[in-house]
């Protein structure tokens, strides 16, 4: 599906026009599209409904409900990760994988 808005911030610009649930929804799969449906940690596709949204820095850390602090996760992923630091457990688990550690620190930069 081709998002309605160009990026996931512009949703939050247009939470005038939409209502708060709808804006939410909106801006939570735009950053599943921007990603191309697929969990940055594993790097498998998913349908858009299997992927969840993990915090990089995750909130019992002081992260933030931020588009920059949010990437598309599978389930087994996020819940793998917890409140670990990503990169440290992405290593531990899937060992170094340059492409996909850019890929996230170019969203989080």
């Amino acid at each position: 599906m081709t998002p309605l808005l160009p990026t996931p911030d512009h949703y939050l610009f247009n939470l005038i026009t939409m209502t708060s649930p709808d804006a939410r929804r909106l801006w939570r799969r735009a950053i599943k599209e921007h990603f191309n449906c697929t969990c940055v940690y594993c790097g498998n596709n998913y349908e858009i409904n299997e992927l969840t949204l993990d915090h990089v820095k995750a909130k019992t850390n002081g992260g933030e409900d931020l588009t920059s602090n949010l990437v598309p996760a599978c389930r087994t992923c996020n819940q793998g990760k917890g409140s670990n630091h990503w990169q440290r457990w992405m290593r531990s688990t899937f060992g170094r994988n340059h492409a996909r550690e850019q890929l996230i620190l170019n969203h989080i930069s």
